[in-house]
């Protein structure tokens, strides 16, 4: 069942990846890194992809990531799938999101020569802003997480794409 649920998050990725190929002049795949803090898990870095889906709406993007948790005592990580939707501002060096989509949050732990792990499945709701620096070829962020289930935290990363 992981396996598969691990493969469904990196197919719906990569079909994404495929679909916005086609439009890469007007929405681009973008590649990131990233910092998160989560509310249980501590600090965390990680690695974010984005893709315009302009054959759902124009303001419409996949965002896929990945982050590697160091709390205290267990190894964790999560793989997100979300759907963002660019909110229409004046500012042109702002650019504000929300959106929503799946988490996959896995804890392991060793102990005295035993092992436990649990992986969960649950859903994310998001909100967001990317700023635009003049003649940048980069894009900063900042991005608030809550999952509803999964990970069951709030998370705030921010960090770069390019």
């Amino acid at each position: 069942m992981k396996k598969f649920l691990f493969s469904l998050a990196g197919a719906a990725i990569l079909l994404g990846a495929g679909s916005a190929a086609q439009a890469q002049q007007v929405n681009p795949v973008r590649f990131g890194a990233k910092a998160s803090f989560a509310e249980d898990a501590d600090f965390g870095v990680g690695a974010r992809v984005e893709v315009g889906l302009p054959q759902l709406a124009s303001r419409v993007f996949a965002i896929g990531s990945f982050d590697w948790f160091f709390p205290d005592g267990f190894d964790y990580f999560e793989v997100n799938a979300n759907l963002g939707y660019s909110v229409p501002v004046t500012s042109t060096s702002i650019s504000p999101y929300v959106g929503g989509g799946l988490n996959i949050a896995r804890f392991s732990v060793d102990y005295l020569g035993h092992s436990a792990s649990n992986t969960e499945v649950g859903l994310n709701v998001l909100g967001g802003m990317k700023f635009k620096p003049a003649a940048a070829r980069f894009t900063p962020f900042v991005e608030g997480r809550f999952e509803l289930s999964g990970g069951e935290q709030f998370v705030i990363s921010g960090g770069i794409l390019f």
